[in-house]
């Protein structure tokens, strides 16, 4: 059986299609007259069904009573329809999601017919004085029939029928505005209000464009339907949903620009005359455990949530803004979270400034911020600390088989860490080190109950920390940004993520959910305030001297830490001052190369000067190095990693660190550099080789690849990635004859 030649009867089941009505006039329903009568009737039957009953009662009385049938007939009939009224009513009004008459008031009325129909039929419809009988019929079915109008239940049934009437002219317009917007061929299923607007879901069939491709490429009919319905740019939105052929229409109609910003529930004092709204999301004592509700959807008033901690353990969270974005706000709500829960440490890292951290410095664990682009001693402290911290992810995880669980459960007594670092580009940049230490970080501190949470101003590789830290983020809050593309680097390269500038009309507070997992926008909305501006800080003192005295603050097992610029790790006897300045040395060396003899210069190296080494090189390599650059001729990449047991881009980075801090000095731009201590006289340099240099002045990719492998230039691990590449590739074809066709440099192919 084939369905090539199946066609539909219409496009669309669902009503409200221009051809499902005709626009001159209305179409007389099918069918002979009774049948009309009794769909007019089935239409609104509370409404409708008591007028012919009204109608008939009283003949049929009279006819009764005109035939000489006893009262007690209709007598006993008007008991058992009474019992039958409450017991159908009563069931119904179980089962209907709508309002109903209830069972005693349906049983009234029926005894009320019932008790007029019995009186009828024993002294007639004119009987009693002065037609009694009659004037009670008329007056009762009047006062009755506008009883039974006004009643709730049949109102809202009413207003049901109303709804379905003006669905369907809904449907009606937005099939004709569809086609016109280049939708042509996608029909409306649902439509639901928000409290910014309200969102349509449109389907369509697999022979039509694909809803991805719409939704990829929606501004121009984004304007288009903007325009039909006279909004600004900016409020119409398609997104996709879980199924292939569905879009969602996103229409705002409210701006969010003029919309009051929402204070956090633990605002202390409560600064609007009129109670939080989102009180109840907000419990006196927490659990890590428990997402933090940074914020909340405009469009549904839904809570906005981050996991800080997951059944899996520890998760690693970016927060990418601009400078007036809004993420100092969301910083601080996440530190109250963390503050409200007894089995979580705060540890708080600035590279930049000091002044929100300070605020929460007496409920944090440890504390260290100032400007580390200017500051040594606070690199340093900030350099130890993070040592510190990978040695306490060591630590816990060394606990796991003893306890038999496969992620840290955190306890008041053995509680989670959170890191929350600002500014984290400031401190990758200037801090020894920092890269490495957040990359072992985010890679592994799930299982030891450690979560990371960073702030930066943009979402590159450069500004996080590395790749590393990238790949393991389980969320990603994006707001305000300087660029539309920024939302690329947040993403992973993966897509582009909408603008929140456009979202929000360029106002602060305004932040989304980039979800790795799922590759999806989860959710966006506005961040809460913890003060009222300009007090902010104010109203935060308040809150933290009311818990300060709480609980103990600090972390048991944190390791000691070394803050004095690093002479203590160098000097230090103590098993954790050692064991900390051997996790510095594996952090440093992620890529070791097998062990090579010492060449002949290490061998012959004079004693070692007395120079403290820095942060971010092993004593034990740093020692050596030292010898062999207090050397005559000092010492290559190249001879330094072979003598370290190193890669030579890891030799290249512990020279470039002694070259920072003025404790050498380099000779040369190529790979044949050496470096020497500085103070002493420079040896004569030796005469580099000859390099055929290109007639259009550009390095090669061979050329820059050998630079990178020889740790003769910095690149990041994306490009040094195909760069090693590039050198494989060359090396296997140098193994083989080949063919090279060069195009004259003076040629217009070139």
């Amino acid at each position: 059986m084939t369905l090539a030649g199946w066609q539909p009867v219409r496009p669309c089941p669902i009503p409200g299609h221009p051809q499902d009505g005709d626009d001159d006039g209305p179409r007389p329903a099918p069918g002979p007259a009774w049948q009309r009568l009794r769909a007019w009737h089935l239409h609104a039957p509370a409404e409708r069904l008591p007028l012919p009953l009204i109608l008939l009662t009283w003949p049929f009385a009279w006819a009764l009573h005109a035939f000489h049938v006893p009262a007690s007939v209709p007598g006993y009939a008007t008991a058992a329809a009474v019992v039958l009224a409450w017991t159908a009513w009563r069931r119904h009004r179980k089962k209907s999601p709508h309002p109903r008459l209830a069972a005693l008031e349906a049983a009234a009325v029926t005894a009320a017919i019932g008790g007029w129909v019995t009186a009828a039929v024993a002294w007639g419809p004119l009987g009693w004085p002065y037609r009694l009988l009659t004037c009670i019929y008329v007056t009762g079915a009047a006062a009755g029939y506008w009883w039974l109008r006004t009643h709730d239940a049949v109102r809202a049934a009413r207003q049901r029928r109303d709804d379905v009437a003006a669905a369907i002219a809904d449907r009606r317009l937005w099939h004709q505005i569809l086609p016109r917007i280049g939708l042509a061929g996608w029909h409306v299923q649902w439509r639901r209000k928000t409290n910014l607007g309200e969102e349509r879901l449109i389907t369509t069939s697999p022979e039509n464009a694909l809803a991805t491709r719409i939704a990829a490429n929606a501004s121009g009919i984004a304007e288009k339907l903007a325009h039909i319905l006279g909004l600004p740019y900016g409020r119409v939105e398609f997104t996709t949903t879980d199924y292939p052929g569905e879009l969602i229409i996103g229409i705002r109609t409210v701006d969010l620009s003029v919309r009051d910003a929402a204070y956090h529930p633990m605002t202390m004092p409560w600064p609007d005359p009129q109670p939080s709204p989102f009180a109840d999301w907000f419990a006196g004592t927490a659990s890590i455990r428990d997402p933090v509700i940074w914020g909340f959807c405009p469009e549904d008033g839904s809570a906005l949530t981050m996991e800080l901690f997951s059944a899996i353990g520890g998760r690693a969270v970016g927060v990418i803004g601009m400078t007036g974005s809004g993420k100092s706000n969301l910083l601080n709500g996440a530190r109250e979270k963390v503050t409200r829960c007894a089995d979580a440490r705060l540890v708080q890292l600035n590279g930049a400034h000091m002044g929100d951290e300070l605020v929460w410095e007496p409920l944090s664990a440890l504390t260290l911020c100032g400007p580390v682009r200017t500051d040594e001693e606070v690199r340093n402290k900030i350099a130890a600390a993070l040592e510190a911290l990978c040695l306490l992810v060591t630590n816990r995880s060394a606990t796991l088989a003893e306890t038999g669980h496969s992620t840290f459960q955190p306890t008041p007594d053995d509680p989670a860490v959170e890191i929350i670092i600002d500014e984290v580009d400031e401190i990758v940049t200037y801090v020894p080190g920092a890269g490495k230490a957040l990359e072992f970080l985010a890679s592994k501190q799930r299982k030891s109950a450690v979560g990371l949470l960073l702030a930066t101003q943009r979402a590159v590789i450069a500004a996080l920390g590395g790749g590393a830290v990238r790949a393991n983020m389980s969320e990603v809050l994006v707001g305000k940004v300087a660029r539309a593309t920024e939302s690329r680097h947040a993403s992973g390269a993966e897509k582009e993520i909408p603008d929140i500038r456009e979202y929000a009309k360029g106002a602060p507070g305004y932040f989304q959910r980039w979800d790795p997992h799922s590759g999806q926008v989860t959710g966006r909305g506005r961040a809460f305030l913890l003060g009222k501006p300009p007090e902010e800080l104010a109203y935060m003192k308040r809150l933290v001297q009311a818990r300060r005295h709480l609980r103990d603050w600090s972390i048991p097992d944190l390791p000691p830490l070394a803050l004095d610029g690093g002479q203590a790790a160098a000097a230090a006897t103590d098993a954790a001052s050692q064991e900390i300045a051997g996790l510095r040395g594996r952090l440093a060396s992620i890529t070791p190369a097998a062990p090579q003899p010492p060449s002949p210069a290490a061998q012959a190296a004079p004693p070692v000067p007395a120079v403290v080494v820095p942060l971010g090189i092993p004593p034990a390599d740093g020692q050596a190095l030292l010898r062999m650059l207090a050397g005559p001729d000092g010492v290559t990449a190249k001879a330094a990693g072979q003598a370290l047991g190193k890669s030579k881009s890891r030799a290249a980075d512990y020279l470039k660190i002694l070259e920072d801090r003025g404790i050498a000095v380099r000779t040369g731009s190529s790979r044949a550099s050496r470096y020497r201590l500085a103070g002493q006289p420079a040896a004569r340099p030796r005469p580099e080789p000859a390099v055929p240099a290109r007639p259009d002045g550009y390095v090669t990719i061979e050329a820059l690849a050998d630079a990178v492998h020889e740790g003769l230039a910095d690149v990041d691990d994306d490009t040094r990635a195909v760069l090693e590449q590039a050198r494989q590739i060359r090396d296997r074809a140098a193994r083989r004859p080949h063919l090279t066709v060069v195009p004259d440099p003076e040629s217009d192919a070139s």
